[in-house]
């Protein structure tokens, strides 16, 4: 069960679900392949070096066009393709390594906060809940909310995804992560706070 099911109370009732919007696990993706193609590039890097060595010393005078030739037999000579990235110096091997765990940090830590960040408005409150051991929750009494501004660039526009800024009165303000359609998201806000106002006036 969420914590937003676990904390509705009464007669509350939720209106809305803030969901993250695909472009962001698209963003999760891109920290992950930017850590994998960093990897290849230094160990790539690293084997060009290797073999381009051996080729100054095996064929000091190779013509150009022979290039590949050489490349081909000073890689055999050395055991293959496997053997030369073996034998690559160990602080260029521990570098790319480098990269392949901070793209996957990167990746995981998006992760997580995708998994375990609810968003929700009720008929009562704005509910934000960030994590799981280490738990932080912002909450905003409908009736204590002054305005809510939307932001979306020109491809949040496009794709329908923004940034969503709620202020409160005395209480300071709330910003939302990127979420999937915002503009709904703030008129179930809206509807929250005129329903609030007729149950007071009513």
């Amino acid at each position: 069960m969420s914590y937003i099911e676990q904390s509705i109370t009464g007669n509350e009732k939720v209106l809305v679900i803030g969901r993250f919007h695909w472009i962001y696990m698209a963003g999760a993706l891109f920290w992950l392949i930017f850590g994998l193609i960093g990897c290849l590039i230094v160990l790539g890097f690293g084997m060009w070096w290797k073999v381009h060595s051996g080729m100054n010393i095996l064929y000091p005078n190779l013509p150009a066009h022979m290039f590949w030739q050489g490349w081909s037999a000073v890689v055999e000579a050395q055991g293959g393709y496997v053997t030369a990235i073996r034998d690559i110096n160990t602080y260029v091997r521990l570098g790319a390594f480098g990269f392949l765990v901070l793209g996957m940090l990167l990746f995981a830590h998006m992760m997580v906060i995708r998994a375990t960040t609810e968003i929700a408005v009720t008929t009562q409150r704005l509910v934000i809940k960030e994590g799981v051991i280490a738990r932080h929750v912002d909450e905003m009494n409908i009736d204590r909310i002054e305005s809510v501004h939307v932001t979306q660039s020109v491809l949040g526009r496009m794709l329908n995804f923004g940034t969503v800024m709620v202020r409160g009165m005395g209480v300071g303000e709330i910003v939302l992560p990127p979420l999937a359609e915002p503009v709904n998201f703030r008129n179930a806000i809206e509807r929250a706070r005129e329903t609030q106002v007729e149950r007071r006036h009513g």
